[in-house]
């Protein structure tokens, strides 16, 4: 009877070892593969506006005299080799009162990325707190020293003189900052490239026809003007 009871025993153990097993054969195993990804995209400098010429050229740029005979220009010359491109030269000859010289180009958007101004901005002249500065000539143009303009003289007529420069249909005097969607835009609404954007510019140098007379020669010079172009509109 002990000896049945034992093997009882037993075979309950090995039925228990064996559901065991069972159990150990069906365990679930989990494993999570991440992936981890990212990208830096540094793009080409494609922004790019310069001056030039009206046709595209950036041949020198010879001033128009107009108004009461006499007056006469200089020739502006391009650089546009720097990061920001410039058009310097630009030169007016006058005689008397009721004469202008203007030079007439245009700025170009020559890359693919849009561009608006943002503001026009007009430096002090060296030396000066506004942005034109009048100073008598050391000699007169016959080398005479004992003639020089006289300093009154000279500040009245320096009253008559001025330089404004048109962007596109706005004329500036002064400095702004300019708002609205006025840009260069070089691409199309499909994202093509097309035929690069620009805007007329034109610079005004006047001596205006009702302007004080000196009595000797003097020379005006201006400050700076800044055009400020972005790739943001806003």
């Amino acid at each position: 009877m002990e000896r049945r009871r034992g093997s009882q025993v037993l075979a309950i153990v090995a039925l228990l070892l064996a559901v065991g097993g069972l159990s150990l054969g069906f365990a679930a195993f989990s494993e999570t593969l991440t992936i981890r990804s990212s990208a830096e995209v540094k793009p080409e400098d494609e922004f790019n506006v310069d001056f030039q010429n009206t046709d595209g050229t950036t041949t020198a740029l010879a001033g128009v005299a107009s108004g009461e005979t006499g007056a006469t220009a200089g020739s502006a010359t391009y650089d546009n080799a720097t990061d920001n491109p410039t058009i310097g030269g630009l030169k007016a000859n006058f005689t008397k009162p009721g004469q202008t010289v203007t030079y007439t180009f245009r700025v170009a958007n020559v890359n693919k990325i849009k561009a608006y101004l943002k503001s026009v901005t007009f430096a002090n002249a060296t030396g000066s707190d506004t942005y034109k500065k009048c100073e008598a000539n050391a000699t007169n143009t016959s080398g005479d020293t004992s003639t020089t303009a006289t300093p009154a003289l000279v500040n009245a007529a320096c009253n008559g003189i001025s330089m404004t420069v048109k962007v596109g249909e706005t004329t500036y005097s002064s400095s702004q900052t300019v708002t609205g969607d006025g840009g260069l835009l070089p691409v199309d609404s499909a994202g093509a490239v097309v035929a690069g954007g620009s805007a007329p510019v034109v610079v005004t140098i006047t001596y205006a026809a009702n302007a004080e007379r000196a009595d000797g020669d003097f020379t005006v010079t201006f400050g700076d003007v800044s055009l400020g172009y972005s790739s943001v509109s806003a």
